[in-house]
């Protein structure tokens, strides 16, 4: 199996030129969000055969990407490829997976692209481009919200970011959501992560409710403040992309009280459980959900900063320079913040596969980029 990274533009014209057929490996929110809309964008989503998963529950089952249906198969069903199958791994823990299909032998003479080290080339190498939409007064509250649940001490890593945003936002009003003063009863999501033990998927729900019904700013408590951010205030909502152009309001969002699109982001939750009807627990990302409401409201994956019905989104450099994924950390002269993602609610298997991914990224990106 040949591994490649180039840009999406030569992406492009290798498929259509060598009439390439795509399988898709991962079906979560890199594979059922970002790439599809990159894929139509470009005009090769219809070159998509299907998707793969080594999730043996989900084979057979039909989803929906980017509006069109893919139906997901076993690994397996590489064997039956021929080598004009193009295989676009939207996985972030992916060197076990790396290992898993150069052991096929079906796999010999295909190409294959790590579709968020493709993310990282084609968008996050260099300061972002794009410019947001800015009011002449400042309009948000000068008030920085942050959820800790279950009654434990704050750890001291965490501790020394809350620190960070007293030094540099000392006349900001810093609120602590919990357990005693946010009820999580407000929707079920909350109540069944919060019974599960699974603290850090309560917030995907109650920073939208927060910051529509106080307005201000939020940070998740893994946020590490790199300078005042008064320039912030002069908007009316924000929120920022992960290198992967995922949506995460963790990093730093904010919003007038009762902004239009944050009660859009929030209605869109109001169907989504943590828990399915025979108690198995729903892991998806707040990305997973939140990025296809911005892309339904007109967000376009591009790697700019751009403004959707009056909130701006931000490119990856302002809130999330850093990828834990890969241990890249590309800070730039529009980077306010530093969202360390130490992964509270991440198991002991899914910390050591990113600690793998991290020491293996330089190592596959460089082959990846040799031409033959």
């Amino acid at each position: 199996m040949r591994l490649r990274c180039c840009s999406f533009d030569e992406l492009k014209n290798r498929i259509v030129d060598n009439k390439k057929s795509i399988v898709m490996f991962g079906a979560g929110a890199i594979g059922q969000v970002t790439v599809p809309e990159i894929l139509n964008r470009y005009q090769v989503l219809d070159k998509v055969d299907c998707y793969l998963d080594n999730n043996e529950t989900m084979w057979g089952k039909e989803i929906t990407a980017s509006g069109r249906k893919f139906l997901i198969k076993s690994p397996e069903y590489l064997k039956e490829c021929s080598n004009q199958t193009l295989i676009l791994l939207n996985i972030s823990r992916f060197p076990d997976v790396i290992e898993q299909l150069q052991g096929m032998a079906c796999t010999e003479n295909m190409d294959c692209y790590i579709m968020p080290m493709m993310l990282i080339h084609n968008y996050c190498s260099s300061i972002s481009e794009g410019s947001p939409v800015l009011s002449e007064l400042p309009i948000i509250p000068k008030k920085i919200h942050y959820m800790w649940l279950g009654r434990n001490p704050l750890p001291d890593n965490l501790k020394k970011c809350i620190d960070g945003w007293h030094k540099y936002c000392p006349d900001y009003e810093i609120i602590e959501w919990n357990e005693d003063n946010y009820d999580i009863d407000k929707h079920p999501y909350m109540r069944q992560a919060y019974d599960k033990g699974a603290y850090g998927f309560v917030p995907d729900y109650a920073r939208l409710d927060i910051l529509y019904n106080e307005g201000g700013i939020y940070l998740d408590t893994d946020v590490e403040i790199k300078k005042n951010i008064d320039d912030l205030l002069y908007q009316e909502a924000f929120c920022g992309v992960e290198k992967w152009q995922i949506i995460n309001y963790g990093g730093m969002s904010g919003a007038v009280k009762g902004h239009s699109m944050i009660k859009k982001f929030l209605d869109a939750r109001q169907d989504i459980y943590f828990l399915d009807e025979n108690g198995k627990q729903n892991k998806n990302t707040c990305g997973f959900y939140d990025t296809r409401v911005a892309l339904q409201n007109g967000y376009i994956i591009n790697g700019k900063t751009q403004n959707i019905n009056g909130m701006n989104i931000y490119a990856y450099d302002y809130f999330q320079p850093f990828d834990y994924m890969s241990g890249i950390k590309n800070e730039t002269e529009n980077t306010h913040s530093i969202h360390w993602f130490y992964g509270g609610w991440l198991d002991e298997k899914m910390k050591e596969a990113n600690a793998k991914a991290r020491m293996d990224y330089k190592r596959l990106y460089e082959i990846a980029l040799k031409k033959d």
